[in-house]
């Protein structure tokens, strides 16, 4: 029903989509799974689920590995302090009157 491709006559571009287990991101990121597997449930990874498992695909690993070492683009970064939060207040019962 389902042919398999030999490994040999595979093209580059069929190589750059593979999918790769939480063990093979670890492997190229020389990370242990456990990291993978953190940064995935926090999605800071790319990824898609299929059914239970997780699978990185091989050319968004490589994107995202590109975006983090050219930094974050300046215009999509908050402008310092624009989220900052007020300082607190002391509870009722420690305020002067």
């Amino acid at each position: 029903m389902y042919q398999r491709l030999a490994s040999n006559a595979e093209s580059p571009q069929a190589a750059s989509e593979d999918l790769l287990t939480a063990d093979e991101v670890a492997g190229l990121l020389r990370m242990t799974p456990a990291w993978v597997y953190a940064e995935t449930r926090c999605n800071r990874i790319p990824h898609m689920r299929l059914g239970r498992y997780f699978r990185y695909r091989r050319s968004a690993i490589d994107a995202w590995i590109r975006e983090i070492e050219t930094g974050p683009d300046p215009a999509t970064v908050a402008a310092p302090n624009s989220h900052a939060r007020r300082p607190r207040q002391a509870p009722v019962s420690q305020r002067t009157a």
